[in-house]
């Protein structure tokens, strides 16, 4: 049966047979070879929508991941208007489900739109353009060195360089992907690309040749493709116009990838926020929280609290029962001084006033108290504008920490520990 005469289900067969094969083991060139061979005729929105008909099945990311791999060989031998072509074909494919027919005027107005927010300064857009153009440019400088040097020494500062991708994908993936699937119901290219680039980033950690830093580098420039020729229209066709300006605001706290520093864009201002309450919701800054919540947090941080103001009454303990230090309640709306004895009073003064000044932000102290190490943090506490609120005391217990350290166990905790005043 020639490939004209299959029908839709077969050809989506025939894709999950050459899955089946590379999970078998079997050598990714030879599986290409085959796709190439009866594929590279079918339009890549075909083959988009036999990957969102295998999603809809029960197949899994990680498959629909091996499918994008295999049929990438399709971009080797193509110019780069082709590759564009296929690409947008790609995007056309992943809206089906969307909207059944586009019309013409509608794409020319994406593709246009696509085009002015990448070049206007600052956009969302525009700064991972601006990140995808110093990727390149780093790539085309590796492979250059790959090509006059026969050792892996001569490109090691450049993968380490390359390694900063990891700030350019949490970029897409944490402001572009969520809306994407979350509001407007397009799982796939985020799925999708999300499992691509943690490939990626693995393969640059353990790349130990030079055939596989090529292979790498080459998902790389496959991954910048698909972003400015098919995530980035998708984005432009649904995104509001205050959605670009919150994702532009969150892009800064991500810092650069490759470049000194992000452009910004003069719709981000700066914006002030009151702390509401109302109705036992909290509104803040960072979101809403009811009181039940703000108490249950205070409890279960991994942290004893105490919380002085301005005028150094003591107006807050956390209510663990088993503190390091014992906060009895009868200390509550008193003078702190008075719950200090005199041999550590001038120093309790000195950092209050301190605080209060703005001469410090912060003070530091590792004791042990009982058999038990720990760390007393005090920290000023000001508003928007810089103004005193007081001050808090954090006492965390260290021992379980400094044993992970010393003992070089892996988790989430730093193997270093450093405290910053």
């Amino acid at each position: 049966m020639t490939l004209e005469e299959m029908s839709f289900e077969d050809k989506v067969k025939t894709l999950k047979s050459y899955i089946q094969r590379v999970s078998d083991g079997e050598d990714m060139e030879s599986v290409q070879a085959d796709f190439k061979e009866n594929f590279s005729d079918v339009p890549a929105k075909e083959i988009a929508k036999a990957e969102q008909r295998m999603m809809a099945e029960g197949s899994k990311i990680e498959d629909i991941q091996k499918l994008c791999d295999i049929h990438s060989v399709l971009f080797q031998d193509m110019t780069d208007e082709e590759r564009m072509q296929r690409l947008k074909e790609e995007m056309e494919a992943h809206q089906v489900k969307h909207v059944e027919e586009k019309i013409d005027n509608v794409e020319e107005e994406v593709s246009q739109k696509t085009i002015e927010f990448k070049n206007t300064f600052g956009h969302p857009l525009n700064i991972l353009t601006v990140e995808n153009d110093a990727i390149k440019l780093l790539i085309d400088e590796t492979r250059e060195k790959i090509r006059d040097n026969d050792n892996m020494e001569c490109i090691a500062d450049d993968i380490k360089k390359l390694s900063e991708i990891k700030k350019h994908y949490a970029k897409k993936d944490d402001l572009l992907f969520p809306l994407l699937k979350g509001k407007y119901d397009y799982p796939g290219p985020a799925d999708v690309m999300w499992g691509v680039e943690d490939e990626i980033r693995i393969q640059l950690h353990s790349a130990t040749d030079k055939e596989e830093i090529i292979k790498v580098l080459q998902r790389i420039e496959e991954m910048i493709y698909k972003e400015e020729n098919i995530l980035f229209p998708l984005c432009v066709e649904n995104f509001e116009d205050d959605e670009w300006i919150q994702i532009a605001d969150d892009m800064h706290s991500y810092g650069p990838c490759l470049v000194d520093e992000l452009p910004k864009w003069d719709k981000n201002v700066e914006t002030s926020f009151e702390t509401i309450v109302n109705n036992e919701i909290i509104s803040l800054p960072g979101g809403t929280l009811t009181i039940k919540q703000l108490r249950a947090i205070l409890n279960v941080l991994p942290v004893e609290i105490t919380i002085i103001d301005e005028n150094n009454i003591n107006r807050f303990f956390d209510e663990d029962q088993n503190k390091v230090f014992a906060r009895p309640k009868m200390a509550l709306n008193r003078d702190v001084f008075s719950c200090h004895p005199k041999r550590v009073m001038k120093m309790v003064t000195k950092l209050i006033d301190d605080f209060k000044t703005g001469k410090r932000d912060s003070m530091h102290v590792i004791s042990t108290v009982d058999g038990v190490q720990v760390l007393t943090n005090y920290y000023a506490l000001r508003d928007e504008n810089g103004e005193y609120l007081g001050t808090m005391e954090a006492v965390i217990h260290i021992d379980g920490i400094i044993n992970c350290s010393s003992e070089g166990k892996k988790g989430s905790i730093s193997s270093e520990i450093i405290f910053p005043n």
